[in-house]
């Protein structure tokens, strides 16, 4: 069990910074490096490579890009466009005013990829793969994805008009090939008038005639002026601003004088009130704190959670608001950031079953994602910029720990799922990260992971006169309605299928893509190694020791350099029967997550520890991912889930004859149900892994998230800063054999022998 002192996987504070370059008093702009490079590529021995070389500036010409995607982070009013939202309002003609429609609903009134035309550059190629990403399509796949790239894709490079292998790329000018490579490169035309022959729909029914009211916006502030400013430049772009009331809470003296010159001069500025909160470190009661917690209090996540327990009391219990948003200093905003709560709180108020709405999606991959009027429900806590309603802070608060040790955000996470709530987020995220520092931030990775992230660019259509219906008719949230076309998408969704021929018997490759999880064959891996960036179309599975894990080939062309030889080994090559226009369905466990993950755009590939190894954005197991080799849509179904997703016999469920043991303090599982002559079932964990469980069998009030490989737990050792808490863990493997001196475990015990 990781105590308080422990490394902290919360990245729910972290981001990245405008990065501004001055030489010698001299900016030069992004246009100038970009010409400067290419005249330097016309003179280099590029022109006399193979195909590949069209590849080798790819990565270095990426970095020229990303200046100016960062330069559009918080675009200056633009007239123009504020005439077009105006006229687009008129005329019904809304970028999400559609009737519901798909098998996973949206609003959504055309498809961007009919605004786009194409123009062919023959013998010619693209600098820079968008995303970096190296994955070939046919082209006409190749043109979707890139439209549904927006900026970061500027046309598709393919080896020949023959082939139809192609790669979406960043360059805006082609370059010569003497290859036969063909581009095409992107041109949308977005001010068109069609709407896709969708017809105007009214607001959805049940929803608010009158505007959210009482309501405020927190922007929790620490020491960093320059995101500060960044992220309160951003918050008073929103046309709406004005209907809420703006606080920013600070909670270091030693840079409040800073801090408060930033919020009044933007307060002045923008013509806005704001009101400064100031937050004292937390007092250390020697009567229920211990050393561990007094500790605890000092650290990061310590000080965050405090922050965070002091700005939800002021908005609810102090200002009495009926609703806030809570951001932190290191966001920047989509320009329907605000419209999007006020489209959706009136959900809140007629469904019980929903707590939050989160600007933030953590899947939210461009990889993955592009549809901007397309809402989900998740019972995964997502935080960066969320609403919660004052109902659910007077529950809340009742249950909160003196010290959340894995971060108030892992806390809330299981506050929701103990009560069975969920929250209604987007699939193009409305907050990204601007900030390159903070507490959890110190690796590249980690500033690669948030880059990486989408944001949604469609202006906001509302105007402040009037209700909100930003994203139509949203009523297929609610949860009864959203269980029904759940239940008819997966209906329609097909399995997904691949295959694998033998390529060499007791072979290995020469170098490995990547692990993707233990599978009883090699037609399952096959799967996942299309869909990998690092992997190549060739795997290597041992049939005898599937435990061994499937390893993908590390893509090098399209031939494997074969390894050396190994008797249990065999390599294979993968073969995938997929239309990239369909739906399918994938059953998962959580075991495999991890591996499963890059292939279906929810994990980014080489992350690692960047990221915790825990199920995100996903309704009850149910996650929507998109197959990157194809671009198929995916449905994964954790075989676990509480709901009857999958048929039963896919499903695992909970034994009939299992049995909670709670064991004795530092006893294992496996020793707790051998004396009561019976034997721990690891896979059956799982279903102990809760809070209601551990309650019923600890009487614990208070519970928490925590990661180890005895959990779940009830900690008795009075020096803990968990103290009198059950923990369970979204993170950690279960193992039966495992103990801690500080706890009592609940273990799934079996009737021997079963």
């Amino acid at each position: 069990m990781r105590r308080g002192r422990g490394k902290n996987f919360d990245q729910d504070t972290s981001g990245r910074t405008v990065l501004i370059l001055v030489i010698a008093n001299v900016t030069i702009s992004v246009a100038t490096l970009a010409c400067l490079w290419r005249l330097w590529l016309d003179h280099s021995e590029h022109s006399l490579q193979v195909p590949q070389a069209s590849l080798a500036f790819a990565r270095q010409y990426k970095a020229q890009a990303a200046l100016a995607a960062k330069a559009q982070l918080l675009p200056k009013p633009d007239v123009k466009t504020r005439a077009a939202v105006d006229k687009a309002a008129a005329s019904n003609c809304l970028p999400c005013n559609s009737k519901v429609h798909g098998p996973l609903p949206t609003t959504r009134s055309r498809d961007p990829w009919t605004t786009c035309s194409w123009t062919e550059l023959t013998g010619m190629y693209l600098l820079g793969f968008a995303e970096d990403l190296q994955v070939r399509y046919d082209l006409s796949v190749a043109q979707k994805f890139c439209v549904q790239l927006g900026s970061r894709c500027s046309g598709v490079t393919c080896e020949s008009r023959m082939t139809q292998s192609c790669t979406v790329r960043t360059g805006r000018s082609g370059q010569h090939s003497t290859a036969g490579e063909v581009s095409f490169l992107k041109r949308c035309d977005e001010s068109s008038d069609d709407c896709n022959h969708h017809p105007a729909q009214t607001p959805s029914e049940g929803a608010p005639t009158k505007e959210l009211l009482n309501a405020a916006v927190v922007v929790l502030a620490h020491n960093r002026a320059d995101d500060l400013s960044l992220c309160l430049s951003s918050l008073l772009r929103q046309r709406d601003i004005s209907l809420f009331k703006v606080y920013v809470s600070l909670d270091d003296a030693k840079a409040e004088p800073d801090m408060r010159r930033v919020v009044t001069t933007l307060a002045s500025q923008h013509s806005q009130n704001i009101t400064i909160l100031t937050v004292k470190p937390r007092k250390v009661d020697p009567a229920a704190d211990n050393a561990e917690q007094e500790i605890w209090f000092k650290m990061n996540t310590g000080k965050i959670a405090h922050h965070y327990w002091v700005a939800l009391e002021n908005a609810f219990m102090n200002h009495n608001h009926d609703f806030a948003i809570f951001v932190e200093e290191d966001l920047v905003f989509a320009p329907d950031f605000l419209a999007l709560f006020r489209s959706t709180v009136w959900l809140l108020e007629q469904d019980p079953s929903l707590w939050c709405i989160s600007a933030w999606n953590d899947h939210g991959f461009a990889i993955s994602v592009w549809d901007e009027c397309r809402l989900f429900r998740t019972s995964y806590f997502p935080g960066l910029g969320f609403l919660l309603p004052r109902t659910a802070w007077l529950e809340l608060r009742l249950r909160w720990p003196s010290a959340p040790t894995m971060g108030w955000d892992y806390w809330m996470r299981t506050a929701f799922r103990r009560a069975d709530k969920e929250c209604i987020v987007p699939e193009v995220p409305r907050s990204h990260h601007a900030s390159k520092k903070g507490s959890s931030i110190v690796t590249d990775k980690q500033v690669k992971f948030f880059e990486a992230m989408s944001m949604a660019t469609q202006p906001n259509t509302c105007s402040i006169e009037k209700p909100c219906h930003q994203f139509g008719d949203v009523s297929y949230l609610l949860q009864t309605k959203y269980e029904e076309r759940l239940l008819q998408a997966i209906k329609e969704a097909q399995p997904m299928h691949a295959s694998a021929t033998i390529y060499k018997e007791h072979q290995e490759c020469s170098e490995e893509g990547g692990a993707l999880g233990e599978h009883s064959k090699a037609d399952e891996c096959a799967i996942l190694a299309l869909g990998t960036p690092t992997c190549s179309n060739y795997i290597t599975f041992s049939k005898d020791y599937p435990y061994w894990q499937c390893r993908c080939c590390k893509t090098q062309g399209f031939k494997p350099a074969v390894g050396k030889s190994h008797g249990a080994w065999n390599m294979y090559t993968a073969h995938l029967h997929i239309d990239s226009s369909a739906l399918y369905l994938y059953p998962y466990i959580k075991e495999n997550y991890v591996g499963i993950g890059s292939s279906f755009g929810i994990r980014l590939e080489g992350m690692g520890a960047v990221i915790p190894e825990d199920v995100r954005s996903e309704h009850y197991g149910l996650i929507v991912g998109r197959h990157l080799a194809t671009r198929a849509t995916v449905l994964l179904a954790d075989k676990r889930s509480p709901k009857t997703y999958l048929p039963d016999s896919q499903r695992i469920v909970r034994r009939a004859d299992l049995q909670a043991v709670a064991a004795a303090r530092n006893i294992s599982c496996t020793q707790a149900c051998s004396e009561h002559t019976m034997s721990c079932a690891s896979d059956q964990l799982h279903f102990l892994n809760n809070c209601p469980e551990l309650e019923k069998h600890f009487g614990c009030v208070l519970c928490a998230h925590q990661v180890g490989t005895e959990l779940p737990v009830h900690v008795v050792g009075e020096e803990q800063p968990t103290v009198g808490q059950c923990l369970v863990t979204f993170i950690s493997a279960f193992k039966c054999d495992a103990s801690h001196a500080a706890t009592r475990r609940l273990c799934p015990c079996v009737p021997a022998g079963t």
